[in-house]
């Protein structure tokens, strides 16, 4: 009930913006039709005049109803945020989702990858409007948060390695996301590549949670800031970083190492290896059908389509940057750090889309005699995440 109740002012208020936004798609269908109809109208000689004032009074009626309908809105929303708070004490905090495939399926698992699957269309709108359900940016090991402090992560990690692995999850999701499915592809519902890496490799594994609909130069200034503050506190010291993203998580991994090195950040000294798991390093053919859509829907002057190439539109930044590379933000790589690049075929799709999501040459990265790639026939995009196959090429290269 905590898990309903903490996230439920926060979509609340999404509702209510939600509600604003509709009104100005429909002040824009209107006027699209207003200037087709008013068009036509002023073509015939001696109706021009008329047909400007008739629609003078048209958009004076129409805006004032949808600014009435606005101010109702947020009416109704300081109302309703004043009865919650007379209501009710604050909900508790929200416990921690644990890292198993089968806690998907309960209500707290399922509310947890919907906030995700928010975040990732419209993160960039709940950060800037300061919604609760923004994800912000943190990390956890098993079902605890980490403070980073160094007394606080001193007493969180007493068994803190002096290898540290550090997993990104994709857009739209969770750290949830690295348990899907692990009952049956990795053997055991409480599976994952993290807890499978501490129990072969000896190392210390901890999972990012992040807002995926921020730019993915933003996400990687943060965790650039995220990782600086990490590796100085940690309870040992530490000889290796390993950075281990899925889809759009290599990506933000690219970005931080690029962000850490040109502003002189410490950790990158003992970043050794990157792995990127169905990463577009150079843009994936969806967002770019996305940006195309949305372009082509707005061109064409009806008020349907102009509505739809709206909607489109407003998607956030973070799935407009896998539109192409981000040369910009991800960098080049680092003479001094190892990579793997690993993609995944889906059989009569493989030349074209990849894994469905990622092509085969995106995923694959950039060249270099640092670089390790690896191709997995059969798998999708999703399933990158908890495979037998990839995870023994991934402890293979964490264990060098």
């Amino acid at each position: 009930m905590s898990h309903v109740l903490g996230r439920l002012r926060p979509a609340k208020a999404l509702v209510h913006d939600a509600v604003d936004a509709t009104t100005w798609l429909v002040d824009e269908g209107h006027e699209t039709t207003a200037r087709l109809v008013i068009g036509g109208l002023s073509a015939v000689p001696g109706l021009e005049e008329p047909a400007q004032l008739v629609d003078t009074l048209r958009r004076t009626i129409t805006r004032g109803v949808l600014s009435s309908i606005r101010a109702v809105n947020r009416t109704v929303e300081l109302v309703s945020d004043a009865a919650l708070d007379l209501g009710a004490p604050d909900p508790p905090a929200l416990p921690t989702v644990p890292l198993r495939s089968d806690e998907l399926v309960t209500m707290p698992g399922a509310l947890d990858q919907l906030v995700g699957v928010v975040n990732g269309f419209v993160g960039d709108h709940l950060a800037a409007s300061g919604n609760g359900l923004d994800l912000g940016m943190r990390l956890r090991r098993g079902d605890r948060w980490l403070p980073l402090d160094r007394t606080g992560l001193r007493e969180a990690l007493p068994d803190a390695a002096d290898r540290l692995v550090v997993f990104v999850h994709g857009l739209s999701t969770t750290e949830l996301s690295w348990t899907l499915d692990a009952e049956r592809t990795l053997g055991d519902a409480g599976h994952h590549y993290g807890g499978l890496l501490e129990a072969e490799a000896g190392v210390t594994a901890l999972y990012l949670r992040y807002n995926t609909g921020l730019p993915v130069g933003d996400n990687g200034r943060s965790l650039a800031e995220v990782l600086e503050a990490l590796v100085d506190v940690w309870p040992v010291a530490l000889s290796e970083l390993v950075l281990v993203g899925h889809s759009m998580g290599g990506l933000v991994a690219r970005a931080a190492t690029a962000v850490a090195t040109d502003e002189g950040h410490a950790w990158p000294s003992v970043l050794a290896r990157m792995a990127c798991l169905g990463s577009p390093h150079a843009g994936a053919p969806l967002a770019r059908f996305g940006e195309s859509a949305a372009g082509a829907f707005l061109a064409l002057d009806l008020p349907a389509t102009r509505i739809i190439g709206r909607i489109i539109d407003q998607r956030s930044q973070g799935v407009k940057d896998l539109q192409y590379r981000q040369h910009h933000a991800i960098g080049p790589l680092v003479p001094h750090v190892q990579y793997l690049f690993v993609a995944g075929e889906l059989p009569g799709v493989a030349s074209i889309l990849g894994d469905m999501l990622v092509t085969v040459d995106s995923a694959s990265g950039p060249p270099g005699e640092h670089v390790e790639v690896c191709h997995f026939p059969g798998v999708a995009h999703h399933q990158l995440q908890a495979h037998a196959g990839v995870y023994r090429a991934l402890a293979d290269f964490v264990g060098g």
